[in-house]
């Protein structure tokens, strides 16, 4: 089951990579916002492979670890919305 999860992981880093570089070429704050929004995807992605890793490498305790993975899930999320935000603001110039 670990190697399933490391697999998965690494699938969820590669799709965030791939949607960054299929993201649409555009300008100005929209184009800012975006990027910011596809680093919130990246770090979600990473997240995942980060708590595998800690789990199965490090052997970090699972408490400990679970915390880890939901503090990365919230500075993902944080990147997320504040790209929406960049965004919804260059909609409203």
């Amino acid at each position: 089951m670990v190697t399933i999860a490391f697999v998965l992981d690494i699938l969820l880093v590669i799709a965030a990579v791939i949607a960054y570089l299929a993201r649409p070429r555009i300008g100005g704050q929209l184009a800012k916002g975006l990027q910011i929004l596809m680093i919130g995807i990246l770090v979600l992605g990473l997240a995942h492979l980060i708590e595998t890793l800690l789990f199965t490498i490090l052997i970090v305790d699972r408490p400990a670890n679970e915390v880890v993975h939901r503090l990365l899930v919230a500075v993902g999320f944080i990147f997320v919305i504040a790209g929406f935000g960049r965004m919804r603001k260059a909609f409203d110039e």
